[in-house]
């Protein structure tokens, strides 16, 4: 794999967001680090389990983009496998049999997002720049792979998980507020005040 292609114009979100890409066909799993590696992103590849598990316990890496299902294991063992190695990785799920039950399965197992595959290139950079961007503000710098990674706020986390759901119910709100096992009402009311604070956070920009 040859080395990122890093201009000046790299967000340096990008360049410091080491990614592992875990998945058993070395054809998809070149396929998908060279996206990253094209927009600017540092990456690192696993064809097993055993592989990535061994990347995270290294510091190599604080994403992983882990295919559902690879050397007979399924996403979910990964995903919780990897969180117990360092609670500070995010996981992100693909495969390319999207369900929308699987996707909130992985989303309430703590997956950072589900993506279906073939991976779309601008919904895959969108999703690492906007945990980029989270990682950022909750350390008040741009970390570097050396530094130690704090998590996010728990509120922020609660905030990113509302909304992947919501994404993943594509926006039907009684759905969401059913699988996230609060009252419709109180959905409402977290959305409204999401909302006002995004705004007075652009107000003040």
């Amino acid at each position: 794999m040859s080395d990122p292609i890093q201009t000046a114009a790299t967000p340096p979100t990008r360049r410091n967001l080491p990614v592992c890409v875990l998945d058993g066909d070395p054809n998809q799993l070149a396929h998908a680090r060279d996206l990253l590696e094209r927009a600017g992103f540092t990456t690192v590849g696993a064809l097993n389990p055993g592989e990535a598990v061994e990347k995270i316990r290294a510091g190599r890496c604080r994403v992983i983009l882990a295919d559902c299902q690879v050397a007979g294991t399924d996403g979910l063992a990964l995903l919780e496998k990897a969180l117990q190695k360092d609670r500070g990785i995010h996981v992100i799920l693909m495969s390319a049999v999207h369900s929308v039950d699987g996707a909130i399965e992985a989303i309430k197992h703590g997956a950072y997002d589900y993506l279906c595959k073939p991976l779309d290139s601008a919904r895959l950079t969108r999703t690492l720049d906007e945990l980029s961007e989270h990682l950022r503000k909750s350390q008040g710098v741009a970390a570097s792979p050396d530094q130690d990674w704090r998590p996010l706020p728990l509120s922020e986390m609660r905030r990113i998980h509302i909304q992947r759901v919501l994404e993943t119910c594509n926006g039907n709100r009684v759905r969401a507020a059913r699988v996230l096992g609060i009252g419709r009402t109180s959905l409402y009311r977290f959305l409204k005040s999401s909302g006002k604070q995004a705004a007075s956070a652009r107000a003040s920009a």
